[in-house]
């Protein structure tokens, strides 16, 4: 639970292990925030993360789940060994205050190949409207902001590959900004952070880059 004056953020969690003839198949987990003291706009917030939520507890409790069935009677028909699928979807209250909800969420299904698929993003909402609150608006009067942080991004990104800390692609610039990480973003006490999609612009195995980018000029 997180508290910012007489706002409230409370994470709802729901968890299932669906089986298909009394063998584990598929288990899933989920939270999602609801807001409490934040008035209209907290209502709002909160219907519209409850019904991600649902949205994605129905892929999982149908689609997935028959997914799964299908290649656990094709491994019973060639006799391989079976691995239960596994779905989660986490977030987390990154800031509250001045009026704005940062959050960021992470998603994760593994499937019968045993490779995990990721995804990561964020979110900022203004508290008082109840709607996502544009990136401008953090750099009010300030022309040149996106370029100042996509520059940012291209030279972290860069440390990054070449000190080895992240496998990012030789064309990993293009192929980041064909991706638009500034479309999802929140804030953080330090700034900005955004992030690359799985396999955007690196293997697999680096999941989502994450990039923390300064809100005032380096």
């Amino acid at each position: 639970m997180e508290e910012s004056g007489q706002v409230c953020v409370q994470w709802e969690e729901r968890r299932r292990a669906m089986t298909l003839e009394g063998e584990p198949v598929l288990e899933f987990s989920l939270s999602w925030p609801r807001i409490e003291g934040g008035g209209l706009g907290g209502r709002w917030i909160s219907r519209y993360y409850a019904r991600l939520a649902q949205s994605w507890h129905r892929r999982w409790e149908r689609e997935i789940y028959w997914q799964a069935c299908l290649d656990l009677a094709a491994r019973r028909q060639a006799a391989r060994p079976f691995a239960p699928w596994r779905g989660e979807l986490s977030g987390q209250t990154v800031l509250l205050r001045d009026g704005l909800l940062s959050l960021r969420f992470s998603g994760l299904e593994v499937r019968g190949d045993g490779r995990p698929l990721r995804v990561r993003w964020g979110e900022v909402w203004n508290l008082r409207e109840g709607a996502p609150a544009p990136l401008k608006t953090l750099f009010p009067g300030e022309r040149g902001w996106r370029g100042r942080l996509w520059q940012a991004l291209v030279r972290q990104g860069e440390a990054l590959r070449q000190g080895g800390g992240c496998f990012l692609d030789g064309d990993w610039v293009k192929k980041a900004r064909a991706a638009h990480p500034l479309r999802d973003w929140c804030l953080t006490e330090t700034g900005v952070e955004v992030c690359l999609p799985q396999c955007a612009a690196a293997p697999a195995a680096e999941g989502c880059p994450v990039f923390s980018l300064p809100l005032g000029p380096d």
